[in-house]
């Protein structure tokens, strides 16, 4: 069944947002809610800063998934969305409830929960509740924002809307980071990940990006820690949110590249740490981040929660091959990636990860 589960999650890849408008370029669900994840954590850790609780667990499983339910009833554009909610609310109500029902087919008995709750409730009156919301609309603006300079015709309206929704959320760190240069710099670089295109030496039937693979990763992180007794669920998805950010940096540089000459990875692993602490960081408050620095730079150190969270990095690879040999990728490339994938994983000797790739 959690095979189902992933096999329902990669549609993420292929779904396009603005799909019914020209759009100067073309994201996918998967790395707008890899970008989404960002935003919301940190607002999540200036919220914490100021002395507020915040669920940081709650928070994140509900960006996780609360897009789901895209995957059943298809992407209905936002302005038809509120028409319909507008014109008939009970009848939008009933087509979301049976998209929930229909992913919790999917869903092991042990999570069912845990889902329904995440993706009814995930945009609610509570602090994580609105903070998804602040979160979801910053994404929206800023790809809305881009689009209106080349298509003021289709986006004037959704950017207007969306900067009045934007005046209207009472979440304080939002205000905070909207009226400050150095956060928005700081996720305007976060930001570059939903164009850093993975395997870009390889032609692609479904075009993935870095943020895109820190959704997924992300995802199947939390679904692994929660099943891991021992874990702590928060570190390990908090490590595979951050394991791919010096990337904003440095761009996508394969791990066979990494390893071909020795002496190259140690050498890429300055530069990161470098560009991370010179260029990165300086933007952020200073708890903010001391705790970013090392989710940032050694995400797969120390303990369990670095070993799910390296797990996880592997299988979102693994599934990448998989969907190209799927789609008919006739090149080696990819089915030898997948072997070799598959047997690093089974060498880590997870149950969960058996479970997902019997």
């Amino acid at each position: 069944m959690i095979q189902d589960l992933i096999d329902l999650v990669k549609i993420m890849f292929s779904m396009r947002r603005w799909n019914n408008k020209p759009t100067f370029d073309s994201i996918s669900e998967a790395s707008n809610s890899g970008f989404v994840l960002h935003v919301a954590h940190l607002l999540a850790m200036i919220e914490i800063e100021s002395g507020n609780k915040v669920d940081m667990v709650k928070l994140i499983s509900r960006i996780l998934l609360k897009d789901m339910p895209k995957c059943i009833i298809s992407d209905i554009s936002l302005s038809t969305k509120s028409m319909i909610q507008s014109l008939s609310p009970v009848a939008w109500n009933k087509l979301y409830e049976s998209s929930v029902e229909e992913v919790i087919k999917y869903v092991p008995d042990r999570f069912k929960e845990k889902f329904e709750d995440a993706m009814i409730n995930s945009r609610d009156e509570s602090i994580e509740g609105r903070i998804v919301n602040a979160a979801d609309l910053y994404a929206a603006y800023k790809e809305a924002e881009i689009n209106l300079r080349f298509f003021p015709e289709y986006f004037k309206e959704p950017f207007e809307s969306i900067e009045n929704n934007m005046k209207n959320v009472e979440v304080e760190s939002f205000k905070i980071v909207l009226s400050s240069n150095e956060l928005r710099t700081y996720l305007s670089l976060i930001r570059t990940l939903i164009y850093a295109i993975r395997w870009n030496q390889h032609p692609r039937t479904v075009s993935t990006t870095v943020s895109g693979h820190t959704f997924f990763v992300t995802f199947v992180a939390y679904l692994m820690a929660e099943e891991t007794h021992n874990a702590d669920v928060l570190d390990t998805i908090e490590r595979a949110i951050f394991h791919d950010v010096p990337e904003a940096l440095t761009g996508d540089i394969i791990s066979p590249t990494k390893r071909r000459v020795e002496g190259f990875e140690s050498a890429v692993e300055e530069v990161e740490s470098k560009m991370v602490h010179k260029v990165l960081l300086p933007l952020l408050p200073n708890k903010t981040a001391k705790h970013y620095d090392s989710l940032m730079l050694k995400p797969f150190e120390g303990g369990i929660e670095g070993k799910i969270a390296r797990a996880s990095d592997i299988m979102g690879s693994l599934v990448e091959c998989q969907m190209e040999i799927e789609n008919g990728m006739q090149t080696g490339f990819f089915s030898r990636g997948y072997e070799s994938l598959k047997n690093q994983l089974k060498a880590m000797n997870l149950k969960i990860v058996d479970e997902m790739i019997s």
